[in-house]
């Protein structure tokens, strides 16, 4: 089973984002736009890179939007590279100074600094090299894997019950900020990308120690009956995030037992289980596999 992405211009067509970009003005009573001010926090359904993206820039967005383009008062719109670096820095310390907290997240840079944690990343490298720069503490070190990073993005889409949207990487449904996204992959849907290209792979995975089971077999050799150790590999017990991808995917992202799904009710949580035990000599193969809820699976095992 190959699976693709959704067009970007089959899933958002431009009118909607134009439309979108005018709700958001109207919203703020503004007949200007900076890109920090176009988020989900002032209604906006989509987000500022995919505009950019759309239209080549962000003042191209806004003449086809019918707003005026306005600088900022550096003379530099919000979140272009063009920013000179010590304008980066003054502001990560302007709001450690603002929190009295020079341990402050990029969550909090988010409510309360100027030009966005995703520039702050680009241009330094991360945040903790942003961090370092400034001369402010490091309250955590993000060292989260890739597998990390995409296990979230299965979880996002079990959610959805469908590809994620930029505007949906947000918490409490998602571990990670849109920005550590950007930070790690380039961008949100370098990411999904990523995402593809791992659940489309069919190699197997080499942190993955193969698994036996050991069986007494009698064997008769030169006429003499005697007992010989046979190990027999089998895969592994554990589901890994390719194939729980491809059974959700398989079941629509829902219960197979009573057909709910968290996209109807965010209460829903589903697993992915062996139809035929594990422990019994089932395999974990998709044939083998089936997605139910938290509720019915608890049933089943109840069961047996």
């Amino acid at each position: 089973m190959k699976f693709e992405l959704t067009d970007l211009r089959k899933q958002i067509s431009d009118i909607e984002i134009i439309n979108d970009l005018r709700t958001v003005a109207n919203n703020l009573e503004k007949h200007s736009l900076k890109m920090r001010e176009y988020c989900k926090a002032n209604g906006s359904q989509y987000n500022y890179q995919t505009a950019k993206k759309r239209f080549g820039s962000w003042e191209t967005v806004l003449k086809n939007a019918g707003l005026e383009t306005e600088k900022s008062i550096h003379g530099i719109e919000y979140g272009e590279t063009a920013l000179k670096t010590e304008l980066l820095i003054n502001d990560l310390i302007s709001v450690a100074k603002k929190l009295d907290n020079p341990k402050f997240t990029i969550s909090d840079y988010e409510t309360y600094g100027k030009y966005g944690s995703a520039t702050i990343q680009k241009r330094f490298g991360g945040w903790n090299n942003a961090k370092k720069k400034a001369k402010l503490e490091i309250g955590r070190n993000y060292n989260t894997s890739i597998e990390e990073y995409l296990q979230n993005i299965l979880d996002l889409w079990t959610h959805y019950g469908r590809q994620p949207k930029y505007a949906e990487v947000v918490k409490p449904l998602s571990k990670y900020n849109i920005s550590s996204y950007e930070n790690k992959f380039g961008s949100w849907r370098l990411a999904l990308e990523k995402f593809i290209e791992y659940v489309n792979s069919e190699s197997v995975d080499e942190n993955i120690e193969p698994q036996f089971i050991e069986l007494n077999k009698e064997k008769i050799s030169n006429l003499k009956e005697t007992k010989k150790e046979i190990k027999i590999k089998r895969t592994p017990r554990g589901i890994n995030l390719r194939l729980r991808f491809t059974v959700l995917k398989r079941d629509f992202f829902s219960c197979r037992k009573c057909g709910r799904a968290p996209a109807k009710d965010p209460n829903i949580i589903l697993h992915v289980d062996h139809i035929n035990p594990w422990s019994k000599g089932g395999e974990t193969v998709i044939e083998n596999l089936e997605t139910l809820c938290e509720q019915c699976n608890l049933d089943k095992s109840n069961v047996l």
